[in-house]
């Protein structure tokens, strides 16, 4: 097929899959789409209630020795200007989901009916951006020698995924006019304190170069009235990441040391650890082999929690791995680039011929 008309179709594709508001807790309409679509390629489909009405997608045509796997649902539109109705430019796709996930599952639609006669397996998520239900009570319709789960990876091939720590900190202080704020004890003051030793652990300074942009993020932080009040409480919610069990050992270490020093609690909202496969492994080996027909192969980590954990949890051994940057993902500058949609495209082609 002429490579121009395939990139009009994998965009028409991607623009039907937008055009479905998939956010966390309204994923049926776009799974509805997708069963209609697979069942007319001859897979045989099943369905894993997860919550209620919400439900995993599994299709499987013949007998597939991989699967490959991605999540539906998408965050809330977050200011991103374009949802349902992309914004396309040159080469670039903007929209709410153009990255996460819809783009790679348009290219791997296209690619499952361009070679209709490839086995494959496919699972479709429900709850991903929320808590993960959706994977973890997955069960794999039969053994699976691998898996490939599709998420933003620049094309490059992730085979080792950071853990991380969520913490709610709460600071308490001591209230007092703001004009004589030594009277009182800034609740606020003693997060920055907090946070900046945090910031400042070993571990987090000599971040392993798969994970060059990873660290920590102060995501929300809530604290005083009135500068004219010395504020007597402070909330702030941190994402951590770890990279081994020393480093989870090194940041409760630095906790439990820090309430010793300053008036606070700390809760974790969640905590999940690294894991990884080796580049050796046959999924990789097998997805790296389908990479390098079209683009230079190269290996990277994945900063964010994904669906891979889960499935690694079920003696999967997963690997990750997608078009566009998990950087724009979550954002109102999220896009894709049509060139990158088409070689995802091209090597889900080379994956199911093998």
């Amino acid at each position: 097929m002429d490579k121009d008309v395939k990139r009009r179709e994998l965009i028409e594709t991607l623009k039907k899959l937008l055009a479905i508001d998939s956010t966390t807790g309204r994923e049926q309409e776009i799974l509805a789409f997708l069963s209609q679509y697979l069942e007319g390629l001859g897979f045989e489909l099943s369905k894993e209630y997860v919550f209620n009405d919400r439900y995993n997608l599994i299709g499987i045509r013949g007998e597939p020795e991989y699967l490959i796997a991605t999540h539906v649902d998408t965050v809330p539109t977050w200011d991103h200007p374009y949802t349902t109705e992309p914004k396309i430019e040159d080469t670039t796709i903007w929209a709410r989901g153009v990255v996460d996930t819809k783009g790679q599952i348009a290219a791997l639609l296209n690619a499952i009916k361009d070679d209709s006669n490839a086995p494959c397996a496919v699972a479709f998520f429900v709850d991903e951006e929320v808590g993960g239900q959706g994977s973890f009570k997955f069960h794999p319709p039969k053994k699976f020698k691998g898996a490939v789960v599709l998420e933003p990876t620049d094309l490059k091939i992730a085979n080792k995924q950071a853990g991380s720590v969520e913490i709610v900190v709460e600071c308490f202080g001591k209230c007092a006019h703001g004009a004589v704020p030594k009277k009182g004890d800034n609740a606020i003051d003693t997060f920055i304190e907090i946070y900046q030793t945090i910031k400042g652990l070993s571990y987090l300074k000599t971040t392993p170069k798969e994970f060059k942009d990873a660290g920590l993020t102060l995501g929300k932080l809530e604290g005083g009235i009135d500068c004219q009040i010395v504020p007597s409480r402070c909330v702030g919610e941190l994402d951590i990441p770890i990279y081994s069990e020393k480093d989870k050992d090194e940041l409760f270490s630095c906790l439990e040391d820090l309430k010793k020093r300053y008036n606070f609690n700390y809760t974790v909202v969640y905590m999940d650890m690294p894991c990884e496969i080796s580049a050796e492994e046959g999924v990789v080996q097998y997805l790296a082999k389908a990479v390098k027909k079209e683009i230079n192969l190269e290996f990277t980590g994945m900063c964010a929690w994904t669906d891979a954990a889960n499935l690694m949890k079920k003696g999967i051994p997963s690997v990750i791995f997608g078009a566009g940057s998990l950087h724009t993902c979550h954002c109102p500058d999220e896009r894709l680039d049509i060139d990158d949609l088409f070689k995802l495209y091209r090597i889900f082609i080379n994956f199911l011929q093998g």
